[in-house]
């Protein structure tokens, strides 16, 4: 969960970020293959990443999980499922 501040600042940079989740995403990766290159070698798909699939389907959980997690109404708590033992 965040915090009021935290969410207060994400819910405000939301957009800007949305906006460019494209540039993010393609940085993020060149980043990461220029000081993980061993990464493509069995990690990450090559067509994926030649395509922008990867790209895209990282800036989508991004955006959905800042969206989710700064919803006006929280999500009540999950009851665990039939058969399973509570953590809690």
């Amino acid at each position: 969960m965040l915090s009021e501040q935290s969410a207060v600042t994400v819910r405000a940079t939301l957009p800007a970020v949305g906006a460019a989740l494209g540039t993010i995403t393609e940085r993020f990766y060149a980043g990461l293959f220029a000081a993980h290159p061993e990464l493509l070698n069995d990690l990450f798909n090559r067509g994926n990443q030649a395509a922008g699939t990867q790209r895209q389907a990282l800036a989508g959980s991004i955006a959905a999980f800042a969206t989710q997690r700064c919803s006006a109404t929280p999500s009540p708590p999950r009851s665990p499922q039939p058969g399973t033992r509570s953590t809690g």
